[in-house]
């Protein structure tokens, strides 16, 4: 008996059910967004996206690496409709294994310039940061600071803090260096900044910041957001820590400044490729490009949009013209090079 009672409530339950999941089946289908971002603040301008079209956007995030090899493994099966990475290198990586497809809307093809997307169109960034020297600005003067390759200068014996060779950021940049300049040179400019490091290679950029307040180096290198996170922060004791830091973008009078992306692709297997394209082209809408970038203290990548207040007062400056996919596909031989150096 009380497996009948069972199944009568169960069947019960979807009756009075029916009519709710068939009116939630009339809407669009929900969109599913990838992501290794990690920003809260991403699932608010998703809800403002669904408030405008009606369409549901399902987010599911985690790591790159688990993201990539889940993609991988689905396949034709996967539910991902768009890729949402931080790191022009991760996006390259998406290309090149054939998990994207070209985005064609000329919308967003327009609004993002040709050196922050994918020379197929296959991602286009969304938002982008800068890679900067951070400097004690009563020991430093700009001029000291004004180019990466200062860095590996005798001066800057023990003052240098920086992130292991295995961070994304690092390899970025020494990628950089190396598709403007070359292995060697980019090899050479390593061993000397080994040779100028303060301390091993160790934590994230607002560990090294903490480093310099802490009086264990004098100069690091750090991306333009975590140093806008100290500075922008509410609490007295984390904008002391960059109280006496001064920002300096390197190379300004030569090749600009390396700037790196959080940037989105178009999954190869979307169901849903017309619904995806209406995303990202709300994503480069003035509004959202607001929101999207002020969230992780990015730059936007639509023209005419300002960035966070913290950001706009350091003022504009020259980016490096490099075309960033090609941080992808120098990343291995950064890493090679890094290492050879003695780079940890």
């Amino acid at each position: 008996m009380k497996f009948v009672r069972r199944i009568g409530v169960a069947l019960l339950a979807l009756l009075v059910a029916g009519p709710a999941l068939a009116a939630h089946h009339d809407g669009p289908p929900p969109l599913t967004v990838y992501s290794d971002r990690h920003q809260a603040e991403d699932a608010k301008v998703f809800a403002d996206f669904t408030k405008a079209t009606g369409i549901p956007v399902e987010l599911v995030d985690d790591d790159f690496d688990p993201l990539f090899e889940r993609l991988t493994k689905e396949g034709p099966h996967t539910p991902a409709d768009l890729i949402l990475s931080v790191g022009a290198a991760t996006l390259w990586r998406c290309a090149e294994a054939g998990l994207l497809q070209p985005i064609t809307s000329d919308t967003v093809i327009q609004a993002v310039p040709a050196n922050l997307r994918d020379k197929n169109n296959q991602w286009v960034a969304l938002a982008y940061w800068a890679r900067v020297i951070a400097y004690e600005k009563d020991r430093y003067e700009p001029a000291d600071v004004a180019n990466y390759e200062d860095l590996a200068d005798a001066k800057f014996q023990g003052q240098v803090l920086v992130r292991s060779a295995s961070s994304l950021y690092n390899q970025a940049l020494v990628a950089s260096m190396i598709a403007s300049q070359g292995t060697v040179p980019a090899e050479t400019w390593a061993q000397g900044l080994v040779a100028n490091l303060a301390r091993p290679p160790q934590g994230g950029d607002t560990n090294q910041l903490q480093a310099m307040a802490d009086g264990e180096g004098s100069v690091s290198i750090v991306n333009t957001r975590y140093w806008a996170r100290f500075a922008a922060s509410d609490k007295v004791t984390e904008q002391e820590v960059v109280a006496n830091v001064g920002v300096a973008f390197p190379n300004q009078a030569n090749r600009g400044t390396e700037v790196d992306i959080a940037g989105a692709g178009l999954s190869r297997w979307s169901t849903h490729v017309k619904a995806a394209m209406m995303l990202l082209e709300f994503l480069l809408k003035p509004d959202a490009q607001k929101q999207f970038a002020a969230a992780n203290f990015e730059y936007p990548v639509l023209a005419g949009v300002e960035p966070a207040p913290v950001l706009a007062g350091l003022g504009t400056f020259k980016i490096d013209a490099l075309a960033v996919g090609k941080l992808g596909k120098f990343a291995p031989e950064a890493d090679a090079a890094m290492a050879r150096a003695g780079w940890e």
